[in-house]
């Protein structure tokens, strides 16, 4: 097979692990990835927005002791990186406090776009504190090219996930978009409910208003789950009562 699954160990390697990202979030349009990186379509700094992309996230997974990346490569095309994924391996609870606000997106500019990013992370990473509150394996991130899609690369990449998971006992969890949904199906995670990142206020500007359209809000989210073993069994296996909605 010339696909091949390693750990992404080195800074090297991050500058093709976040190009592979960002051509994957752009096919199809993909509005979370756009809140993390706000600048895609319209900063003029060209190579500049992508290198405070790339550093930002390796800061991220550096300051993370939970954080492990992975890439799979073609190994027939010179070790092209064609998907990469984030797994975090949370052996506590891994919300002891709540917080009002989980993440403040400093990337964005200050004043109200900065506003309409921190709404958005909030109506994502708020819910996280009372149905993710125990220990699993979240899987943060996962993407593969549109070049190289339906060749079993998140197979790859979820299933080094699933097998943590049950190495450590514990459940596995993943926010899945709307086009990653029947991916995650069809490998081993089961759909819970769906929630929205909904910035919705009352008399928002002119400015807001065209932040809602460009990032297409608001946003579905499918949380999905996969047991403690990967056995569902109808009846039996016991379904945390948070995750349920």
């Amino acid at each position: 097979m010339p696909l091949a699954l390693r750990e992404v160990l080195h800074d090297s390697e991050w500058n093709e692990l976040i190009q592979c990202e960002h051509e994957s979030y752009l096919d199809p349009f993909n509005g979370v990835y756009t809140l993390f990186r706000p600048n895609q379509s319209r900063d003029d700094r060209g190579r500049e927005g992508f290198k405070e992309l790339r550093d930002r996230q390796l800061s991220w997974h550096k300051n993370d002791p939970t954080s492990r990346w992975f890439k799979v490569v073609d190994t027939d095309i010179g070790d092209k990186v064609v998907g990469g994924a984030c797994w975090n391996t949370f052996t506590e609870n891994p919300y002891p406090e709540v917080k009002e606000h989980p993440m403040e997106a400093m990337w964005w500019p200050e004043g109200e776009p900065r506003a309409f990013a921190n709404k958005l992370l909030d109506e994502w990473l708020c819910p996280r504190y009372h149905k993710m509150a125990r220990p699993h394996m979240l899987l943060a991130i996962l993407y593969v090219h549109p070049e190289h899609r339906r060749r079993g690369v998140a197979s790859k990449l979820i299933g080094w996930g699933f097998d943590k998971a049950d190495e450590l006992g514990i459940e596995s969890i993943v926010e899945a978009t709307a086009e990653g949904r029947s991916c995650y199906e069809a490998n081993g995670f089961r759909y819970m409910h769906t929630f929205h990142m909904d910035p919705t206020k009352n008399n928002p500007s002119p400015t807001w208003l065209a932040l809602e359209k460009e990032l297409q809000t608001p946003i579905p989210l499918f949380l999905m789950w996969r047991p403690k073993g990967g056995k569902f069994v109808e009846g039996e296996t016991e379904v945390p009562p948070p995750l349920l909605g």
